[in-house]
């Protein structure tokens, strides 16, 4: 029994032992990370993983690899490398979930390869207590959208809507789905969801509303109202520009649509 506990002992101070090098190493390896050295910061998060393989501290090390290639260096094909090992050797981890979302973010913005991101946003979505679930949603709505399947793209935001999107989440899933609508030609529908926005927080959210507000108004030829929108702008030096452009073009187009022509009575040949 006395071998048994020394030898329990023994081991649990060699483990111990270990962690506290492993950790140590990976404080060394972020620390070179924060002063720009990535090159060493690369070298001893290897080292690191190396050694630890299966171990509680391997899979922050491949993440650090993966966002030092992908955020510091640009180096994206090394980055998607990291990260996909991370992901297929350690797949319920929550450092798995953060690769994921990397993955994501390169097919999306910097491959343009949105059905690969929409996969990636799939795996995520999959996983348990997502703590950002909402704001998947609306990235793999975005990508349904940017790919012409704006009905996919408008059910998955009214999802993200009726789950009760708070805050400006919710204004720009209700902005997105007033787009939507637009590009439906469903006019009033597209009206009611921007003029919801018109009164947020956000400032760009509500200038984006209002912007687009005046321009469902201008599709219905209400023209008075359209003015009347985009005179709403806040007063930013932007703003009085876009605002007196719109005025005038609305005001000329609308003089344009209250002229008719006048009758053509005399339909006999000139003589």
């Amino acid at each position: 029994m006395r071998r048994t506990l020394l030898a329990l002992c023994v081991l649990a101070g060699l483990l111990g032992g270990c962690n506290s090098d492993s950790r140590q190493l990976l404080e060394q390896a972020e620390a070179r990370w924060r002063e720009g050295n990535y090159g060493d910061a690369i070298r001893l998060n290897t080292l690191l993983y190396n050694r630890e393989r299966s171990g509680r501290y391997a899979r922050q090390a491949l993440l650090n690899i993966g966002n030092i290639y992908y955020l510091n260096l640009r180096k994206i094909t090394d980055a998607i490398e990291s990260y996909k090992k991370l992901v297929e050797t350690f797949p319920q981890s929550d450092e798995a979930l953060k690769a994921r979302g990397q993955l994501a973010a390169i097919y999306a913005n910097e491959l343009g390869d949105l059905t690969q991101a929409i996969v990636e946003y799939d795996h995520l979505l999959e996983a348990e207590g997502l703590e950002n679930r909402e704001e998947i949603l609306v990235r793999r709505a975005n990508a349904y959208f940017s790919l012409g399947d704006i009905d996919r793209a408008l059910r998955e935001l009214r999802q993200v809507e009726d789950a009760g999107a708070r805050d400006e989440l919710a204004d720009q899933v209700k902005i997105k789905i007033g787009n939507i609508y637009q590009m439906k030609r469903q006019y009033e529908d597209a009206a009611a969801y921007f003029e919801a926005v018109v009164g947020s927080r956000c400032s760009d959210c509500r200038r984006r509303a209002l912007i687009h507000l005046s321009e469902t108004h201008e599709a219905l030829y209400r023209f008075d109202s359209a003015i009347r929108t985009i005179q709403k702008l806040d007063s930013t030096p932007e703003n009085r520009r876009l605002v007196a452009r719109e005025v005038a073009r609305l005001a000329e187009k609308q003089r344009r649509a209250d002229v008719k022509p006048a009758p053509d009575w005399d339909h006999s040949p000139h003589r």
